[in-house]
């Protein structure tokens, strides 16, 4: 062919309508989901999937989200973890500290975005400090003891005259910090506790019958990503017992908590979705300074106050975030 007809040739193609263009198609980024159950898979996909779409990651477009779910075996997370980095994902989102050791564990290359890290993360080993991790691991450390310790003294000064109060711990919590810190605040303050272990669902009963026969008057449920999951369930036995409950996040007081006070779950998924977000472009997890949760959240269930027959104390229902009627 004439340089005159390739060049004509190269005329045509160029005014060709687009569609009818090779398109390069845009890269999907894929995200890995390690939960201890469908409870963390629920909040990614209600809270954080709208925020990484407003920031640029669309699932079905340029996003591709698998969640890897423990269903409460919490002993399944090792192997889920390293079934996921099999996939090779450009992120994992690891749910909560036993799925966050058991991310750490199958790799230590790939980015991990710590949602709900219950521990210290230096403390744990898992960062070098806040300001510089230092390894593949990032995110929003959410501090179950202290948090668990504040809960106890709002349940202790809206009651003060109910003395001896009952903790519900998971039984994965058995000597842990979260179990410990709670036992020193109590000591400190002079309160009353019994601590009570469950395993989950197929012992609530047995664990709510132990409860009622220790002579408790009102009840703290722990932390715990299965008690959030159980939340209506929980709310039930301790009606049934007649103990006012404090829970973790405010949606555990519209199942039917009477106190929940916790971590403004919204915000805190924004900025876990801020860090997933940054990581797919680029910027390296051992730079990216870990963060504590900065909103908190406090919610007073007036229809179960009602039902037990008590009055929520003035000052608490001025600090409520939410009053449910």
């Amino acid at each position: 062919m004439r340089r005159r007809d390739l060049l004509l040739s190269a005329l045509a193609i160029s005014l060709l309508p687009t569609p009818l263009l090779a398109q390069t198609p845009e890269k999907v980024w894929r995200v890995g989901l390690v939960t201890p159950n469908q409870f963390g898979a629920r909040t990614f996909r209600r809270l954080n999937l709208p925020e990484l779409a407003r920031l640029g990651f669309v699932e079905g477009r340029n996003l591709s989200v698998q969640v890897f779910s423990a269903d409460d075996v919490y002993e399944r997370l090792p192997a889920l973890a390293v079934e996921l980095v099999a996939t090779k994902p450009d992120v994992i989102v690891a749910v909560g500290p036993s799925a966050i050791r058991a991310a750490r564990a199958a790799t230590s290359t790939i980015p991990i975005v710590m949602a709900y890290g219950g521990e210290d993360p230096v403390a744990a080993g898992w960062a070098q400090s806040y300001v510089r991790p230092g390894g593949n691991i990032t995110g929003v450390v959410l501090l179950s003891p202290e948090l668990d310790g504040k809960r106890l003294h709002l349940l202790h000064e809206a009651f003060p005259t109910r003395r001896r109060i009952a903790v519900l711990f998971h039984r994965r919590s058995l000597n842990t910090p979260t179990d410990r810190s709670v036992q020193t605040i109590a000591q400190t303050a002079g309160i009353s506790i019994e601590s009570f272990y469950t395993a989950g669902p197929e012992e609530y009963e047995t664990t709510f019958n132990a409860i009622r026969s220790s002579g408790a008057d009102a009840l703290l449920i722990a932390s715990s990503s299965v008690f959030a999951n159980d939340a209506a369930r929980l709310a039930d036995f301790a009606l049934k017992a007649g103990l006012p409950a404090i829970c973790e996040w405010r949606d555990m007081a519209t199942s039917g908590c009477l106190i929940a006070y916790g971590v403004d779950r919204a915000a805190l998924q924004r900025r876990v979705a801020d860090f997933i977000a940054r990581l797919l472009r680029g910027a390296p997890a051992s730079e990216i300074p870990i963060e504590d949760p900065t909103t908190f959240e406090l919610a007073v269930n007036l229809k179960i106050a009602r039902t037990l027959g008590i009055d929520v104390p003035t000052p608490l229902l001025a600090q409520a975030d939410e009053i449910i009627e």
